[in-house]
């Protein structure tokens, strides 16, 4: 019988030892049942979709918006175009009745905008042509009146080219473009209707007038006076230069 006794605390060990336990601890040692979980991380099926991207773009955070293409904050741009097409100097909505050249003005550069640049992602309501119209509709003004943003880089639409440090720097007479507003082959076609003199509008963009004038600026060149290169007769034609930006509603 004693030696019986003493074979009871051997065949225990062994059996604890053959179910994983642990003879100090009295602990299951957890490596033996990680095994199964090992494997069927291997052997899991290869289409199983794991999310390991960056979260979704949050527009409520990125003042310019969503790019679509990356998923990301779109960069902070405004973009500038000439207007499809030069008319006189009351053709864009001064001849409306009552006169809206500012309504005329707008709709022409959303309607180039929406044709040709639209890969650019503006937003269709922050489409504006950088005219002077009136005391209430300046060019100093508009940035306040629409919302444009004042700190981020100015670029051509067409070539992604930048022309100037931000919106301050575009309209500064004291300052040169870093490059031409646009890419026009010719100065005939650069030539865009500006009022940046706020004295000759064309009567408030409503005349056609032969010896009615208005403020002319030519976006081939880089001088300080681009927007003020001369005044003209309102029954020659120009295009109009427009501004356009992503985000908001």
């Amino acid at each position: 019988m004693p030696r019986i006794a003493r074979s009871i605390p051997g065949i225990a060990a062994a059996a604890l030892f053959a179910a994983g336990c642990s003879q100090i601890l009295g602990l299951k040692d957890p490596s033996l049942d990680d095994k199964p979980a090992l494997d069927a991380a291997v052997d899991a099926p290869s289409d199983v979709p794991i999310d390991m991207g960056p979260a979704a773009c949050m527009p409520a955070a990125c003042p310019f918006g969503c790019d679509t293409s990356t998923n990301a904050c779109r960069q902070g741009k405004l973009w500038v175009f000439p207007t499809t097409g030069a008319t006189v100097g009351n053709a864009f909505g001064g001849a409306d009745t009552p006169p809206n050249p500012r309504g005329g003005a707008d709709a022409r550069c959303l309607a180039t905008y929406t044709a040709t640049f639209s890969t650019r992602q503006c937003n269709n309501n922050n489409v504006h042509a950088i005219l002077y119209v009136s005391a209430s509709d300046s060019l100093a003004g508009m940035s306040a009146k629409y919302g444009i943003p004042t700190t981020v880089p100015v670029h051509r639409a067409d070539d992604d080219i930048m022309i100037a440090n931000h919106w301050i720097d575009l309209l500064d007479s004291t300052k040169q473009l870093r490059a031409p507003a646009t890419t026009a082959a010719t100065d005939a076609e650069g030539v865009i209707w500006t009022g940046a003199n706020a004295v000759n509008t064309c009567v408030g963009w409503t005349s056609v007038v032969s010896t009615d004038q208005g403020t002319r600026g030519l976006t081939t060149i880089t001088d300080t006076n681009w927007l003020s290169r001369d005044t003209f007769r309102c029954d020659r034609t120009a295009r109009l230069l427009c501004v356009c930006w992503s985000g908001g509603n």
